[in-house]
């Protein structure tokens, strides 16, 4: 009876020893980061907006260009359009329809351009951002860094978002 005793109560040692052994473990440091909000304020630092703006000025200007000629076509027909010949105006029609059709495809292209180019510079940013993650959460022992979009509580002494924002370079 005594050899059980010593053996049960030196299984309750071992069991309460791996439990806290067990919580120990689990014990993780977690932080969150709002990656829109570094999204949006890295933007602005890097004006991503202007950067790609310059870049796609000459086309946009290009599409207004075309825009103006088809205005100045449609505001002449609508005044001398009863004074025109009948080829006359099937003249202006097709040179508008030409406008139309090449306004049409050039605008397409350059949003199919500046879409590819946003998603780029969007990546970088993304880039930018993880590396900081991954700093920040080595040199402040965090063990998980989740977006803030996926808590539904946290403390704010949690929230690393100013921190990985000042860490990007």
């Amino acid at each position: 009876m005594k050899q059980w005793i010593k053996a049960a109560s030196l299984s309750l040692v071992i069991l309460s020893s791996s439990m806290y052994a067990q919580a120990a473990d689990a014990a993780q440091k977690i932080g969150y980061v709002s990656t829109g909000q570094a999204m949006a304020q890295l933007a602005k630092r890097y004006n991503v907006a202007e950067k790609l703006r310059g870049e796609f000025k000459d086309r946009i200007d290009e599409l207004r260009g075309i825009e103006s000629k088809i205005k100045a076509k449609v505001d002449k027909v609508k005044r001398d359009g009863e004074l025109m010949s009948a080829s006359e105006r099937t003249q202006i029609k097709r040179e508008m329809a030409s406008l139309e059709s090449n306004y049409k495809l050039k605008a397409k292209a350059l949003q199919e351009d500046q879409r590819r180019r946003g998603a780029e510079e969007e990546q970088k940013l993304v880039q930018k951002i993880r590396k900081a993650i991954q700093d920040v959460a080595k040199k402040e022992g965090y063990d998980i860094i989740v977006d803030a979009n996926a808590v539904l509580f946290a403390s704010p002494k949690d929230d690393l978002s100013t921190r990985v924002i000042s860490a990007v370079k």
